[in-house]
């Protein structure tokens, strides 16, 4: 069974699974649809422009824009690390102790 909301097509697994070119071809048209397996929706259909501009809107993650700065800059020299690392330790022992804020 086929339902449309809101601009979108719904449709149950059991029913893209028997007709699922026609679901790739409603997509390629700009349909979005939505597959539901018992009931929830589990997965999406949608045609390849959607896609790409997706991508492209895709901001990247903190471990992406991290793996990024080190192969732009080579990463913390070791004197770098070593100050980051004490640093950490000093806040945690400042933060750690009762009554220490405010």
């Amino acid at each position: 069974m086929t339902i449309y909301y809101g601009g979108v097509m719904t449709a149950a697994l059991f029913d893209v699974k028997a007709k699922f070119s026609e679901y790739v071809t409603m997509a390629e048209k700009g349909e979005v649809v939505e597959i539901t397996k018992h009931g929830k929706t589990s997965a999406v259909i949608i045609g390849i422009q959607e896609y790409n501009q997706l991508k492209a809107e895709k901001k990247p993650g903190f471990i992406d824009q991290l793996n990024n700065w080190h192969r732009r800059t080579g990463g913390l020299t070791a004197e770098e690390y070593s100050d980051f690392e004490n640093t950490v330790t000093r806040n945690k022992e400042v933060y750690s102790q009762k009554g220490s804020l405010f």
